[in-house]
């Protein structure tokens, strides 16, 4: 398998290579992915080919390069890494040096968090809120920047269907929020509060407790509760 990730990488050389480790069957088997990156120095693993692999597998980590470089983790890695919940395996290219790095499990205050796109974003209050009243979200998995921009949807009804949300017309307590914010798809969400309340994670903003207010009931384009 090392020899299948290497040559993957050389082909990506001088990007990033990146892919998935993933347990089929009880074997480990290497899924190489595209780098979806606009810089050399950095890499977004493909959404599209994310979601296809974990149709077929259960992922064990996700793979990438440091070419000309050692494996040690950026704060970009450890911080991915963390959200995900997944192990990161960084290989030094092209000595193909490994390090593993794993998770870590961190608390960050819901109200008044600094936003960071794949961290600390409104999937994240969003999801870290439900928690807090034992209502579950899988593991999200990586986000594209401005996936909205590509056709991508992580908030389909087929998506929120997968994590027992079921579409409703008037919204209660707890129930997810979609908006759709100058895009085709819904591109942001929040956890209603009740009283016309609502809170949320916005870019480039803390997150925080709103009045549901015309300017956002401009941009709903669904409520969602948990049906379990």
């Amino acid at each position: 398998m090392i020899e299948e990730i290497q040559e993957h990488f050389k082909k990506e050389y001088p990007r990033e290579g990146c892919g998935i480790i993933g347990i089929v069957k009880g074997k480990k088997r290497w899924f190489p992915c595209r780098n979806v990156a606009e810089d050399e120095d950095d890499f977004i693993l493909s959404s599209e080919d994310y979601f296809d692999i974990v149709k077929r597998c259960d992922i064990l980590a996700i793979v990438h390069s440091h070419p000309d470089a050692s494996n040690e983790p950026s704060i970009t890695d450890t911080n991915y890494c963390n959200a995900l919940g997944i192990p990161y395996w960084i290989f030094s290219y092209p000595a193909m040096d490994l390090n593993i790095v794993e998770p870590q499990k961190l608390s960050h205050p819901l109200i008044g968090r600094e936003y960071e796109f794949g961290v600390k974003d409104c999937f994240e209050a969003a999801r870290d809120w439900l928690a807090k009243e034992n209502i579950s979200i899988p593991k999200r998995e990586p986000f594209e920047d401005d996936w909205w921009k590509k056709g991508l949807n992580y908030f389909s009804e087929k998506r929120m269907n997968e994590w027992n949300f079921k579409k409703v017309e008037i919204p209660e307590k707890n129930d997810v929020l979609l908006f759709q914010i100058q895009s085709d798809v819904p591109n942001h969400c929040g956890i209603y509060l009740g009283n016309n309340v609502f809170f949320h994670h916005a870019e480039q903003r803390l997150s925080c407790r709103e009045p549901l207010n015309a300017l956002w009931l401009k941009y709903l384009a669904g409520v969602y509760r948990y049906d379990a």
